[in-house]
């Protein structure tokens, strides 16, 4: 019964650690993005990133996905906003 537990508390600190969003915003040219959940959408005007709880929309010119991961990724091209949708 301990070993069940301990693989609970084990797998819930791994979901909350995943479930936090980060993002670092390098001027209006690059983002990285820690927390993702999927991608919703992409094209070279609009990346939509979920979280799991909200989606968060980049919006710009030339945006590109330059490098990711199961839950992090890269955005670079010239953004112009970012809007969170609940």
């Amino acid at each position: 019964m301990g070993k069940k537990q301990h693989r609970d508390t084990a797998a819930s600190r791994l979901i909350e650690q995943h479930s936090r969003v980060r993002m670092n915003i390098c001027s209006n040219r690059e983002v990285i993005f820690e927390g993702s959940r999927g991608i919703v959408h992409y094209d070279e005007n609009t990346v939509k990133i979920s979280t799991g709880s909200y989606i968060v929309a980049f919006s710009g010119r030339g945006l590109k996905i330059r490098c990711m991961n199961e839950y992090d990724l890269c955005i670079v091209g010239f953004i112009t906003s970012i809007e969170y949708i609940m």
